[in-house]
């Protein structure tokens, strides 16, 4: 009777994070658990709960699914055979308690997973220009220094390749705005030049986490492809700008507000290829929202 009502009240206290999932053997720090059809991906961390005490043992991190069994690891702490899974979450505070001497925050991931986002980003942009003009006779050319900042929206997504690496797909609309002063009259009879490109723009990035605790840091590194959907200057051909490429460089910071979201932020260096004629680069500010699938 004692044994009934006490699981009768387990029930009770853990509605929500109680898994059918259990361990079926432990060899060392590898144990194989039953999901029993629960929704376990690879690289979710759950408490190993003791089916006796119901208190936690352990941590244990899921490295391989295949069918209804998944193979484990033991991070910390220990299981047994029968031993359940329970979700690290922050809607249960008894999930935060201390573990052995360390503390474990259950209200964020410990893992990169596929994850999806909008961003908005602030664009300052430079560009060094040698502007060609006639005087008189003579073909002429003149340089020009141009600075400007303009916006891009956009949005991203996510997937691992491992524990630390990920590769992000992104598209956005990107403003490239600069403005400045030559040294003659070289900009349609003007001193004062500019350039206004409006690009559909496609980026691949790499990106190497640094950390994995709620402030997750990460350095990157990729290539884009811009193409110009709108575009008017008085110091370049503009007949000649069809699309453009640039390498990335990026540091970048995501909040974890929860284990299904997270603010991205992210400061990045975009750097156009020179022709014989123009050097130009970017240095962006990013943030937005994202959502772990």
């Amino acid at each position: 009777m004692n044994n009934l009502f006490f699981l009768i009240i387990a029930a009770l206290l853990f509605p929500t994070f109680a898994f059918s999932a259990k361990v079926i053997q432990v060899k060392g720090k590898q144990a194989i658990i039953e999901t029993e059809n629960d929704s376990v991906a690879e690289g979710d961390e759950f408490f190993l709960i003791n089916p006796e005490t119901k208190k936690k043992t352990g941590i244990i991190k899921i490295k391989k699914l295949k069918g209804p069994k998944a193979l484990g690891k033991i991070l910390k702490g220990h299981g047994a055979e029968g031993y359940t899974l329970i979700a690290k979450s922050s809607d249960d505070p008894s999930l935060n308690e201390k573990l052995g001497d360390k503390k474990i925050d259950g209200s964020i991931l410990r893992s990169i997973k596929n994850s999806y986002g909008l961003v908005g980003s602030y664009i300052m942009s430079s560009m060094n220009a040698n502007v060609a003009y006639k005087s008189g006779n003579s073909s002429l050319t003149t340089p020009a220094s141009m600075t400007g900042s303009g916006f891009a929206l956009g949005g991203f997504y996510d997937t691992p390749f491992n524990a630390n690496l990920s590769g992000r797909g992104y598209v956005a609309l990107e403003q490239f705005t600069v403005e400045g002063v030559a040294n003659a009259a070289a900009c349609e009879g003007s001193s004062s030049c500019n350039a206004n490109i409006s690009y559909l723009s496609f980026y691949g990035l790499g990106k190497y986490y640094l950390s994995q605790n709620r402030f997750r840091q990460w350095l990157g590194g990729g290539m884009g492809y811009l193409i110009a959907l709108s575009k008017s200057s008085s110091a370049l051909n503009t007949s000649q700008i069809s699309s453009n490429q640039v390498f990335t460089i990026a540091y970048g910071l995501d909040y974890q507000s929860s284990r299904k979201n997270y603010l991205p932020v992210s400061l990045e260096y975009n750097l156009f290829p020179d022709s014989e004629t123009v050097k130009a680069s970017q240095i962006i500010i990013k943030t937005g929202w994202a959502w772990n699938l």
